[in-house]
């Protein structure tokens, strides 16, 4: 014997076991919904915090780098950057980088003439020979720089050297989709 409801597709237990899966579905899908662009947010931010930490400690090897090559003699800095290190340092085949070596006043002694000079902020107190991050925009593209102070002991301010090293962001935007994708598929997947 059949029972006579798996043949009625209209009858009222049909209707009410369909009712309550709607109800089901609406009682998860709705919150899913909701949650899974806060998750996208979440993770993106988590993912560009993750993607800048292996790039920010190669520029500020850089940084250091290129400081231990200048000496200071007299309060005067004396570069001594082989040709060899330059090229090294711009051994890039996705991100440009760029450095350059100034002084406080604006006088450029080696590197990248195009580089923006670094504005220091009057409030800002920053200790020599201490790596510091910054991130500005350059020719429409957005630049992460690592830069350094250069002083002898009990030397003005006024006459500090600044090292910086600064490279385009294309490599972690690439890492950092990277890692939003890796999470947001089997996301999408399970819900």
């Amino acid at each position: 014997m059949s029972d006579p409801r798996a043949n009625n597709q209209n009858s009222p237990v049909s209707e009410t076991e369909r009712s309550l899966f709607g109800e089901i579905l609406d009682w998860m899908l709705a919150p899913l919904l909701f949650v899974w662009p806060l998750s996208i947010a979440f993770t993106h931010y988590f993912a560009n915090n993750v993607a800048n930490f292996p790039y920010d400690q190669s520029l500020r090897e850089h940084a250091s780098a290129i400081a231990r090559q200048i000496k200071l003699v007299g309060g005067k800095p004396v570069l001594n950057l082989p040709a060899s290190a330059r090229a090294l340092l711009r051994a890039d085949e996705t991100d440009s980088v760029y450095f350059h070596v100034v002084t406080q006043d604006g006088r450029l002694l080696a590197g990248d003439k195009e580089l923006p000079m670094p504005t220091v902020l009057k409030d800002e107190n920053p200790l020599a020979g201490e790596i510091y991050l910054r991130d500005t925009e350059f020719n429409g593209q957005d630049l992460r720089i690592a830069y350094t102070y250069l002083a002898e002991a009990q030397m003005p301010r006024e006459r500090w050297v600044i090292v910086e090293v600064a490279e385009t962001t294309d490599k972690r935007t690439q890492l950092a989709n990277k890692i939003v994708a890796s999470v947001i598929l089997p996301q999408f997947i399970i819900i």
